[in-house]
């Protein structure tokens, strides 16, 4: 009888360990950086069209956007209209001179291109180091001294002294970069639906979020078409005759 209540009686769930995640070897961190700069390597202009999101952004939570970039020299030409065709911002990025012509505003804006500058009309702060790799499609990689992994889904790359400068997790099956932070900065990007073109890998889904707010910007790519020849009339913004000029510092 005390035989049968053994089996009879509920027997103590075993809790399942979680596996342990080993870091990447070494190689394989090495493959994957070379991996992240080929494709760096292989874009030297592209434009792309698509739409973009945000919270409460300029009077808009959804507008359409067509960008031209080209890497050298660097110049990135944004122009960003609203569902039914009305524009709301033209960007460009000239390498270090900014203009931006706001038709709500009727002001066209020329600066610096700094960080505090485009942080006036993005919802979160985008550092001039990260705008190429966002509208591209593909981050890049900030200068470093080393890599290494601690887990099987992320690699961190490190400056003399051990500064972390970039932390990249992969997607786990591909290993392609799916988040991307920078520590010291609150800036996160995220990358999604990766698609191949003639080589050439980009996101359809990139996201830009800012933390301790509640900001998030995402830009769904349509069409994204890469290394064609860009004609220099295209880095180009016209101002209307009734807007103003305003300089800012």
């Amino acid at each position: 009888m005390a035989l049968i209540l053994v089996f009879l009686l509920p027997r103590c769930a075993t809790v399942p360990r979680a596996p342990i995640q080993e870091p990447l070897s070494a190689q394989t961190v090495n493959k994957i950086i070379a991996a992240i700069q080929e494709q760096e390597d292989k874009v030297s202009s592209f434009y792309a069209h698509g739409r973009l999101t945000a919270g409460a952004w300029y009077g808009q939570s959804e507008a359409n956007f067509l960008v031209v970039g080209l890497k050298k020299p660097f110049k990135m030409k944004i122009e960003i209209t609203q569902a039914w065709g009305q524009p709301i911002l033209h960007v460009l990025i000239d390498q270090e001179r900014l203009e931006i012509l706001s038709f709500k505003d009727t002001t066209l804006y020329l600066a610096p291109f700094t960080t505090e500058s485009l942080s006036r009309f993005f919802p979160s702060i985008i550092d001039p180091e990260f705008v190429w790799g966002t509208l591209r499609g593909y981050p890049n990689l900030l200068k470093h001294d080393r890599a290494r992994s601690l887990r099987n889904d992320q690699i961190t790359l490190y400056q003399a002294g051990d500064v972390e400068v970039e932390v990249i997790d992969l997607h786990p099956e591909s290993h392609m970069p799916r988040l991307v932070r920078f520590p010291g900065k609150p800036v996160t990007l995220s990358f999604f639906d990766f698609q191949d073109s003639k080589g050439i890998k980009y996101a359809r889904e990139v996201g830009v979020s800012q933390k301790g707010e509640q900001r998030r910007l995402t830009l769904h790519n349509a069409t994204v078409v890469f290394n064609r020849a860009i004609p220099e009339q295209i880095f180009f913004i016209e101002k209307p005759p009734a807007f103003e000029t305003r300089t800012l510092e």
